[in-house]
């Protein structure tokens, strides 16, 4: 049918574009650091690095492209420190769920199956005494979006991968598309950290977002992720009997290409 072969002539030539668009933007490294392809972990002390195109799998013209859409370029020195997470995909969005392609970037612990060369003993939520992270980052996004996001799981166990009970994120930078997804989202309440920012917190499935009450972008400070947990046990969204195992950092990219650098990333978890 003619509908068919109109179908097959623009995925050949997508993919013809994908692959010219590959080879143009394609990082490469520089004395002392390390291109990490995606799917290929890297571990140094409790860090851990990943690029995860999960989104991309799940495409069927786009799981083909996945395996070389993304990729962390890495200062062996400086990790976590001076990471690079960049993204090629085409200009079409993700049309499911928050519409993202992956999720790239570096993580503290064992995040998500990912165990780092000095793994850390999981904790529950009420036991903790301290859970804070410290950050800077710049992007550049000219010709692409992507979410900025730092996140992690809590667990009914302290051993099973798979029994996530909550996802909870802090979206630092969001392009349009995730701001409506944010919005649609059920509302939890207002959150006013202990440095006096306020924040938004919606829930969606079993996704925890924070996002800044000012739409701005939050590109440097800390975050004081267990007076957050404190405040949800509060709100009675957690019991406290929770399983943290590890938490991370990184881009979920939306669309187009672009580089997402973290300048520097570190956790205190105990």
């Amino acid at each position: 049918m003619k509908w068919v072969r109109v179908a097959m002539s623009f995925g050949v030539v997508l993919l013809l574009a994908l692959g010219v668009l590959v080879w143009a933007t394609r990082p490469s490294a520089g004395p002392g650091q390390l291109m990490l392809p995606a799917k290929t972990p890297f571990t140094k002390n409790s860090y851990f690095a990943y690029a995860q195109p999960w989104g991309g799998e799940t495409h069927f013209l786009l799981k083909y492209w996945a395996p070389y859409a993304d990729s962390l370029l890495l200062d062996l020195k400086q990790f976590p420190n001076n990471t690079e997470v960049h993204w090629r995909w085409t200009p079409l969005k993700a049309s499911f769920g928050p519409g993202v392609w992956g999720y790239n970037g570096v993580m503290y612990g064992d995040y998500d199956g990912g165990i780092p060369e000095k793994p850390l003993k999981p904790i529950r939520v009420r036991d903790l005494q301290e859970l804070r992270q410290s950050f800077a980052w710049t992007l550049s996004d000219t010709f692409g979006s992507t979410n900025v996001l730092t996140e992690f799981y809590l667990r009914s166990s302290p051993t099973d991968n798979d029994a996530k009970t909550l996802e909870i994120g802090w979206l630092l930078h969001m392009p349009p598309r995730t701001r409506k997804f944010f919005d649609r989202a059920k509302e939890i309440g207002v959150y006013l950290d202990p440095q006096g920012r306020k924040w938004m917190v919606r829930i969606e499935g079993k996704f925890c977002m924070f996002a800044p009450e000012q739409t701005e972008d939050l590109r440097s400070g800390t975050i004081d992720m267990l007076a957050a947990l404190r405040w949800l046990q509060q709100k009675g969204q957690i019991s406290g009997n929770e399983w943290m195992w590890g938490t991370a950092f990184g881009a979920e990219p939306v669309s187009g290409f672009g580089k997402l650098t973290i300048d520097r990333w570190s956790i205190r978890m105990r």
